[in-house]
């Protein structure tokens, strides 16, 4: 019996052996027939490309001669586009130019506009002639100057304050304060702090003060300090505004 077994795994084996070596037999049949194919396919395209290649060579371009004749026509046509292309671009660099020398007076207009106005608002002010200062410092604060509005908001808050307006001179420096201006803004704040204190509003002069001081101020921020502190007093002595 195991006689029997040996023999017959032998020629399993034996058939296993025959199988690969045909299969690759026929697989190195097909590659070499795939190559000839290949080959062959190659050589055909390059027998049309030569053959072409001959007739062009043989038989000029059907448009050489009105090519030829227009050479004339091109390089003046050339010439022409760039005259013309350079003339525009000239003229655009002038216009340019102008642009640019306009915008550049006009942003010098806007910019000193503001400040001239102020300056005349401050001189109103001085002057007593408080409509007129009111007048300018407002359209000082309408422009939304960066630096000029702040201040415009500031100088605007002491002068009705001090024709007793009061409701004004609040929206006033909050405006001023609003603007988060280096300078202004806790100036505004300081003073709003003692307008609320002269009216005995230590709730809302204690939240003026405290803007005062976080704005870290080297002159404002230590004045603030120093009113709220005094703030459980009633009428403490007050820093001099400045």
């Amino acid at each position: 019996m195991s006689s029997f077994v040996s023999s017959f795994s032998i020629l399993v084996a034996v058939l296993v052996i025959v199988t690969v070596v045909v299969a690759l037999l026929i697989v190195a049949a097909l590659r070499t027939y795939s190559e000839r194919r290949a080959r062959k396919r190659n050589e055909e395209l390059a027998e049309q490309v030569k053959e072409r290649l001959a007739d062009l060579r043989n038989s000029p371009p059907p448009h050489q001669k009105r090519v030829d004749q227009g050479n004339n026509d091109f390089e003046d046509t050339d010439h022409e586009a760039g005259r013309r292309a350079k003339e525009a671009t000239g003229q655009y660099t002038r216009d340019l130019q102008v642009t640019v020398g306009q915008d550049a007076h006009q942003r010098r207009a806007t910019e000193a506009e503001p400040w001239a106005t102020f300056h005349r608002g401050s001189v109103l002010d001085r002057q007593g002639q408080y409509d007129l200062a009111v007048e300018a410092y407002q359209k000082v604060l309408d422009s939304g100057h960066a630096e000029a509005a702040p201040r415009a908001a500031f100088n605007l808050g002491i002068l009705v304050e001090e024709r007793g307006e009061y409701d004004r001179a609040v929206e006033a420096y909050q405006q001023a304060i609003a603007s988060e201006h280096a300078d202004w803004a806790p100036k505004a704040a300081f003073d709003l702090g003692m307008l609320f204190e002269e009216r005995e509003e230590y709730a809302r002069a204690k939240e003026a003060y405290q803007q005062a001081i976080n704005s870290g101020h080297p002159e404002v921020a230590p004045k603030g300090m120093h009113n709220l502190l005094g703030l459980p007093m009633r009428f403490p002595p007050r820093i001099r505004r400045g």
